[in-house]
């Protein structure tokens, strides 16, 4: 029988983070949820607590891969929720998040005719201070300039991969961005967080600006001046917002 929603995370070395992961999906899963984990072959402790929770994972896979998204793309050949969420290993679902999603879902009229439901998320540093939300309404205007979806907190039309393909693991950092700029979404916008996301990772960083650079030069969504403009402004208030921590501690 199909689920409703997949959740898929993937994992490699996470051992510090897994374990509060888990815990905010399994808390809130139920015979609709379906969670899928693929890890890269890790050399910690990572799959000795991923297997101390049985088949409260329904698909667990450890081998080596070729990052992030071929775990993902793994994760989607096995699936089979209607909604996919993609989580990362250091991010977990705020208290209610999944069931307020599951309980959308039934009650909102056309919502099988979206490609997206998004909404938002709270941004911690790695001691776990609130910084931040994040997250805004899909607007494809917005969009080609940068990412400014929460891509954690957003639910993926199963059949929106089938209709555009799955993810371009070129792009090590920002093939989820690619993903979202091949076609114009019908999307879906609630104004409430669903996950908290620690922020620090590769996307944070200037190779993530380079790599989101590459994917709209790849699509040749805009003029090569302004993505230039938007590198150098990314690449200038990353430094800035580095200085500005430095310099409050």
């Amino acid at each position: 029988m199909n689920k409703k929603i997949s959740i898929i995370v993937a994992t490699y070395n996470a051992e510090s983070t897994i374990k509060r992961c888990i815990d905010s999906i399994v808390c809130q899963k139920s015979d609709e949820i379906e969670l899928l984990v693929i890890d890269g072959d890790s050399k910690d402790k990572t799959i000795d607590i991923l297997k101390s929770y049985g088949g409260i994972i329904d698909v667990l896979k450890s081998e080596p891969d070729k990052g992030v998204y071929d775990a993902w793309n793994k994760a989607l050949r096995l699936s089979s929720g209607e909604w996919i969420m993609f989580l990362g290993a250091d991010d977990y679902y705020l208290p209610g998040a999944i069931t307020f999603y599951l309980e959308l879902l039934q009650k909102e009229e056309n919502i099988n005719s979206m490609d997206l439901i998004c909404a938002r998320c709270q941004l911690v540093d790695e001691k776990g201070k609130y910084l931040r939300d994040f997250g805004f309404p899909y607007k494809w205007e917005n969009f080609i300039d940068k990412m400014e979806i929460s891509h954690g907190s957003t639910l993926h039309n199963h059949k929106l991969f089938k209709e555009i393909g799955e993810f371009n693991i070129n792009f090590r950092i920002c093939a989820d961005y690619e993903f979202l700029l091949r076609k114009k979404m019908n999307s879906f916008f609630i104004e409430r967080e669903i996950l908290v996301m620690q922020i620090g990772g590769m996307s944070n960083s200037v190779k993530g600006l380079l790599d989101s650079y590459r994917v709209k030069q790849y699509h040749g969504i805009i003029p090569l001046h302004r993505n230039l403009y938007n590198l150098i402004k990314g690449t200038c208030g990353y430094y800035c917002k580095k200085l500005w921590y430095w310099v409050k501690k």
